[in-house]
Formats: structure tokens, sequence, C-alpha cells
């Protein structure tokens, strides 16, 4: 598994895995940052890079829930809703 540390200083990452008010914070963020590229038309590149930013944020918070949430769950949950839409 690799680290989450730099030399001796915690990586970004790190830092958002201990700090739940931060994490949240910046999930707060890029949520409203996501938002933005669609009321001020700012174009897809811009959508798909603060979907990136959301996405990698979310990612983090659902490692550090208690018992690690795993991708493949959300992907599940993801897959149901979009088969409802289409059937």
């Amino acid at each position: 598994m690799p680290s989450i540390f730099t030399g001796d200083k915690p990586s970004w990452t790190a830092k958002l895995a201990g700090n739940q008010e931060l994490l949240c914070s910046k999930i707060r963020e890029e949520a409203g940052e996501l938002c933005q590229t669609l009321e001020e038309q700012e174009g897809q590149q811009r959508a798909a890079s603060e979907m990136a930013d959301l996405l990698y944020h979310s990612m983090v918070l659902l490692n550090v829930q208690v018992g690690c949430v795993h991708l493949l769950s959300v992907l599940v949950f993801a897959a149901r809703r979009w088969l409802k839409l289409y059937i």
C-alpha cells in the first residue's frame, strides 16, 4: 500500500484524512465550484476539472469512514439509480 507521507511531511491526503473539519470543508468548496461551472457557463473542461477535485476529496472521505466505504459500493448504488432512469 502506498504511503500517504512524503519524507517526514504528511501529504495533502494525510492532512485531509486526519482532519474531518478540513475534509468536509473542502468537499463543500469543491461542490460549490462544480455548480459554479454550470451557473457561470465555464465549459466542459472546467466542469471536468472541478468534478475531478470533488471526486478526489469524496474518495478520501469514503476512505476515512468507519470500515472504509469502497468505491465499488458507490458504483453499485449509482448503477441502480441510472438503471431506473433508462428502464
